[in-house]
């Protein structure tokens, strides 16, 4: 009874410190004005916020690390604010991976990522946000591929999502392959003769391992924009079944339709287009950085 009664006595200094740091990680005007923010939106920006909130959150009341939750505090309020940090701080700010990601996704947020693919883009703000953060600590590693694997999914998905919505980002990212195939007017079924660019297309990703496959579909301006919405996403769903049909896995696969909103060729309203009524296929690997 003596020892364990010691035991308490020993340990109840110890309980109350841990319940002070948990009392002082909660109370923090930074951390508390950013938990309780009800964020709104579904742009990149505020996709952002949502996971700075996540992060923030993690990092209080689960890690008990003030000074991480009160930086991803400090983000969300700036994100709330349509302020996302994107740029590197601390001492990760010298590393080369992490310069080098900065660079990478600013290019493609000046390219149109934040419209184009706004959750991966918001996804990839606070993710590399993140890896940057738990880099500068150093020491939790799984943390640190927790933020920067997240980091790589994303961003991938946002550079396919540009190329597929016909953006050159050949310069930032090299090694994503590129066909596409035409439609008749008003048709979900690619012109006679498009046979050859899907085999060349599931060959290609047949042959590289780890490759994920996009679609985007288009429509030209000679109909409503409801119209040709529905009609873009139509004619990447009948490419993705013709490439499945060719071998490629669904799991691969993934469809976006952009409508009239990304015209290879720019005409008036109404206009008939040819090159417009078409499907990127952008094929690439499953994480580039």
């Amino acid at each position: 009874m003596e020892a364990t009664l010691n035991t308490h006595l020993y340990l109840k200094p110890f309980i109350a410190g841990l319940a002070v740091i948990a009392i002082a990680a909660c109370t923090n005007p930074k951390i508390e004005t950013a938990q309780n923010l009800d964020i709104q939106g579904q742009g990149a920006v505020a996709e952002a916020a949502r996971e700075y909130k996540r992060l923030a959150h993690f990092e209080n009341q689960v890690m008990w690390d003030n000074a991480s939750a009160i930086a991803f505090s400090e983000k969300v309020i700036a994100a709330a604010n349509g302020e996302p940090l994107a740029t590197p701080t601390g001492s990760a700010s010298t590393n080369s991976d992490i310069v080098a990601a900065y660079q990478t996704l600013n290019a493609m947020r000046a390219r149109g990522g934040d419209q184009i693919a706004p959750k991966a883009t918001g996804q990839a703000i606070a993710r590399l946000d993140c890896w940057n953060e738990q880099s500068s600590e150093g020491f939790q590693p799984r943390d640190i591929a927790f933020c920067k694997d997240g980091f790589r999914e994303y961003v991938t998905e946002t550079a396919t999502a540009l190329n597929a919505a016909g953006k050159d980002i050949s310069d930032i990212v090299p090694d994503l392959k590129s066909f596409n195939v035409t439609f008749p007017l008003g048709s979900t079924m690619p012109v006679v003769g498009s046979n050859a660019t899907l085999n060349e297309a599931a060959a290609f990703a047949a042959r590289h391992k780890n490759m994920r496959v996009v679609l985007g579909g288009h429509a030209d301006k000679s109909g409503s924009r409801a119209i040709n919405q529905r009609l873009s996403q139509a004619r990447a769903d009948r490419v993705a079944s013709m490439l499945r049909a060719r071998g490629v896995t669904d799991a691969q696969i993934s469809t976006i339709g952009f409508g009239e909103t990304y015209p290879r060729i720019v005409t008036p309203d109404g206009q008939r287009s040819t090159g417009n009524r078409r499907v990127e296929i952008v094929i690439g690997p499953d994480k580039f950085l």
